[in-house]
């Protein structure tokens, strides 16, 4: 039985950003779920099983932060590893997205393959975390 790709639920309501981060991630063998509303994406994340997340933060209906929120929340999703992909380059912003639990935060303009390379890095230290003993 073939190994399952990685699901990666990418929130982001900008066509062109989804445009690139769907073809690199599908080039990368990574399968990635769409949506372009915080709603819908927290409905999602109710519904489907997904590996990490990257997530905007200004979008139409509920912002990024909101999403974050709801998703360090629910117990049964709070190792899911949440990159933050923006154009919110403020210190402030960093710092908030830190605290409230991301793993990553990429600024836009962005290299795809930088974004790779986080989401890589994020399921590497989720398996080694899942695979360690239990103290």
């Amino acid at each position: 039985m073939a190994e399952r790709l990685p699901r990666v639920l990418v929130v982001e309501d900008n066509a062109d950003i989804v445009d690139i981060v769907q073809r690199r991630l599908q080039l990368d063998g990574i399968e990635p779920v769409v949506c372009s509303r915080g709603a819908a994406a927290k409905t999602l994340l109710g519904q489907q099983e997904f590996d990490a997340v990257v997530l905007d933060i200004m979008m139409p209906d509920i912002d990024g932060f909101e999403v974050l929120r709801h998703i360090r929340a629910m117990p049964e999703l709070e190792d899911l590893p949440v990159i933050m992909l923006t154009a919110k380059a403020s210190p402030q912003d960093r710092e908030r997205a830190k605290n409230m639990g991301a793993d990553a935060y990429i600024v836009k303009p962005f290299g795809p393959h930088d974004l790779v390379r986080t989401l890589r890095g994020c399921f590497r230290r989720r398996s080694n975390a899942a695979a360690a003993p239990a103290n």
